[in-house]
């Protein structure tokens, strides 16, 4: 007999309110020799999950999840219901946390067990949930590309655009665990948020040109990108309102000193909606190559990051976590059947760290700040 479950769904690309459906007869995923099924306590919400559901990306997103409808969310934490034959790094009843590809706004979602990590004993469900996607994002961009480490961050200046975001608060937390000299941006609201989180410098961009009072710096970790690169869409999705807004990070990097600038916000996803992911591939490569063989003029390092869902990664941020260096920062918390809410909430920007959407019955909600 097929199982069924509650999940959040789309059938089509728009707005949260046109689009986002709970449907109650969606079965549950099978799983492969190499996958665990979680039956999830909580999830959370990511820009990316509101851009997928407006149609961000749809040419690439549908080659690598399939057609619609779509089951969204990458963000899991919950406990074992059943593991692949293959699998032996987890039982039944483990309880787990990590970032899958997709699905994990429903009742149970499949994921390799490669991409899960045992939860720390001291979060709930609700905070692990908040963890796995920005933690990945942050440690693919600024460990695995740039190369920081506990053993080479000590002392490096590091600047971080939208400091009080998900992602950006985590990379905060990270960098300062590790010795960096960080210096956040964020608008007037967010900047004592930042200042708690460990922040060296804060700068308000609303009244501060920060490259008047910004010099000579060792890493830009940039999550807010060029406005051209995210194209036009009718849909809202997030986008940089400042077209030079990269340009002005890089200008404050130093020179000949293999600095280091990394973003998050590729027009990869953009070309491939204009021209199809095999086209749109081949001009985002060229884009690339241009804007890295510019700064490598200038002796400086050019990456775009993607995030890699890694167990093995979150496994290594644990010790950070138990210390209390790194912790979830929730700004608020959705019940499932309000997830038109907490995408319109994402999607005004005024969130301080991760919002987080509860699945089982008996996890606590409360509302946005």
């Amino acid at each position: 007999m097929t199982i069924m479950m509650r999940a959040v769904q789309i059938e089509q690309y728009g707005t949260a309110q046109d689009v986002l459906a709970i449907k109650e007869n969606i079965p549950v995923p099978e799983i492969t020799d190499h996958q665990v099924l979680v039956e999830l306590h909580a999830s959370s919400i990511n820009p990316v999950d509101c851009a997928a559901r407006a149609g961000y990306g749809k040419n690439i997103f549908t080659k690598m999840w399939g057609n619609l409808p779509q089951t969204l969310g990458r963000d899991a934490s919950g406990v074992v219901a059943k593991v692949g034959r293959n699998v032996s790094s987890f039982k039944p009843g483990d309880e787990v946390y990590g970032a899958a590809h997709i699905g994990c706004h429903a009742e149970y979602v499949a994921v390799d067990a490669s991409h899960l990590a045992h939860k720390p004993k001291q979060l709930s469900h609700l905070e692990a949930a908040t963890l796995p996607f920005v933690a990945l994002t942050t440690w693919t961009a600024l460990v695995e590309n740039v190369g920081l480490n506990a053993n080479n961050a000590a002392g490096k200046s590091i600047v971080i655009p939208r400091a009080a975001g998900g992602v950006g608060s985590f990379a905060v937390q990270l960098m300062k665990a590790w010795g960096a000299h960080v210096i956040g941006l964020c608008s007037s609201q967010n900047t004592e948020f930042v200042r708690q989180l460990g922040a060296d410098e804060v700068v308000d961009y609303t009244k501060t040109d920060f490259t008047t009072v910004l010099s000579n710096v060792d890493c830009i970790f940039d999550t807010v990108g060029r406005a051209s690169d995210f194209g036009t869409n009718d849909l809202h999705v997030a986008a940089a309102s400042d077209e030079n807004f990269d340009e002005k990070l890089m200008s404050v990097l130093k020179y000949n000193s293999g600095a280091a600038y990394v973003t998050i916000c590729s027009p990869k996803m953009a070309l491939s909606d204009k021209y199809g992911p095999e086209e749109g591939r081949a001009r985002a490569e060229q884009i690339f190559e241009a804007r890295k063989a510019e700064q490598e003029k200038k002796g400086r390092r050019y990456y775009w990051s993607f995030c890699n869902p890694s167990g093995a990664n979150l496994n290594k941020l644990s010790p950070l976590i138990e210390q209390g260096k790194i912790r979830p920062l929730i700004d608020s918390v959705f019940s499932i059947e309000d997830v038109v809410a907490a995408h319109e909430h994402c999607e005004s920007k005024s969130a301080q760290g991760k919002i987080a959407i509860a699945i089982a019955a008996n996890q606590n909600t409360h509302s946005p700040r």
